[in-house]
């Protein structure tokens, strides 16, 4: 009886630290989106204060680092750890989210380097988990390395060298998307010319954010070229410009990524003219990139994110897909005003980019309400 009641008591203790765990895994997840949440609102006024648009709390300086590590880091850092499913996993995003909070909320940003610096650290070791426990694959390295230059342009910026470190976190987002979308090309066979095409663009980019505290002057068309090889590569082999009119969520994420592809390529030969023909043209590159390519993809990966994450079934509506060209059409006319020097129409722009942001996190929210309706999930699932 007594060797009963002890095995009874032993079960119920393990129940009861199960349900704790997942609680306190479950409000730790809720901390670190909100943080990206809190991080993207805030990198964003900063950039519309930037471009002449009243804001009342506007990071001016820290904007791009803030949307750079605060979001787009904690965004990376939470899938991982999400997938993982490991506690200790968490310390990436909610380092990263914090970097954001002692950026623009403290005005302290000797610490939101540190954060920044152990957010990478601890992503590094995420995938070094992954890679032990499960396989040591091509994409999985891609993405390593994409970490490894979050880390590299976070400590470059510390030591006083601003563009190294732009060079190493546009880096950091590049690799990260193409080691994601390398991997699902395993499931079709590539011609040997498009492994070690990918292969060496990949090595390029590593290779310009080595050079680029030294030898920017080198780095900087090496890096660009790289880009344009992987969006060409993109836009060549992957799965997603094959799937341009397929219904539902997979003709939403392909439109998406397809366009963000566009954009990833723009942005490098924009890169590369403004090396010839320094302006206002040539920030036009980084903003193509960060704007037109990497929102592109959050823009098309969200309704995959979404029940990954926080187990959210968006149901698919063709008003999803309406953010994407107004992104598309307002950073065009961001570039061509930058060439102008037209300061009114930048300002029209970089409204647009917001309304288009917020619009597409609207019109998820609507989605993912329509999903928790009665019959939603099966809805969703058929659509996507």
């Amino acid at each position: 009886m007594a060797s009963g009641a002890n095995e009874s008591g032993t079960a119920t203790a393990f129940r009861l630290v199960s349900v704790h765990r997942t609680r306190l895994w479950r409000w730790a997840v809720g901390a670190c989106a909100l943080l990206g949440v809190l991080n993207l609102l805030a990198g964003m006024a900063g950039g519309l204060a930037r471009l002449g648009l009243p804001m009342p709390v506007a990071p001016l300086a820290l904007h791009g680092a803030i949307m750079v590590c605060g979001f787009f880091g904690a965004v990376i850092a939470l899938e991982r750890a999400v997938a993982l499913q490991r506690l200790p996993g968490l310390i990436a995003p909610l380092a990263a989210g914090a970097g954001g909070l002692f950026a623009w909320g403290v005005r302290t940003p000797v610490v939101a380097q540190a954060a920044w610096a152990l957010a990478a650290l601890a992503l590094l070791a995420l995938y070094i988990h992954a890679g032990r426990s499960r396989a040591w694959s091509l994409h999985l390295k891609v993405e390593m390395a994409g970490a490894l230059c979050w880390l590299a342009g976070t400590l470059a910026w510390a030591a006083g060298d601003l563009p190294a470190g732009v060079t190493g976190w546009v880096a950091f987002l590049v690799l990260t998307i193409a080691g994601e979308r390398r991997e699902l090309t395993q499931m079709i066979r590539l011609p040997a010319a498009a492994r070690w095409l990918f292969v060496v663009a990949v090595a390029m980019v590593l290779l310009a954010v080595a050079l680029s505290p030294w030898q920017a002057g080198v780095a900087s068309p090496l890096f660009w070229i790289a880009c344009a090889m992987l969006a060409l590569w993109l836009l060549t082999w992957d799965l997603a410009p094959r799937k341009w009119s397929a219904p539902g969520w997979a003709g939403h994420t392909a439109q998406c990524l397809t366009v963000g592809y566009l954009w990833l390529l723009a942005g490098a030969l924009l890169g590369l003219y403004g090396l010839v023909q320094p302006g206002a043209v040539s920030a036009a590159g980084l903003h193509a990139v960060l704007l037109g390519f990497v929102f592109a993809m959050v823009f098309g990966h969200a309704p995959i994110i979404l029940p990954a994450l926080l187990r959210l079934r968006p149901v698919y509506s063709a008003w999803a897909r309406v953010p994407l060209w107004l992104l598309a059409v307002s950073l065009a006319l961001r570039i061509a005003a930058a060439a102008a020097g037209d300061g009114n129409w930048l300002a029209v722009a970089g409204a647009g980019h917001a309304l288009a942001i917020v619009g597409f996190a609207l019109a998820m929210a609507a989605a993912v309400m329509r999903g928790r309706a009665p019959g939603g999930a099966s809805a969703s699932c058929k659509l996507s």
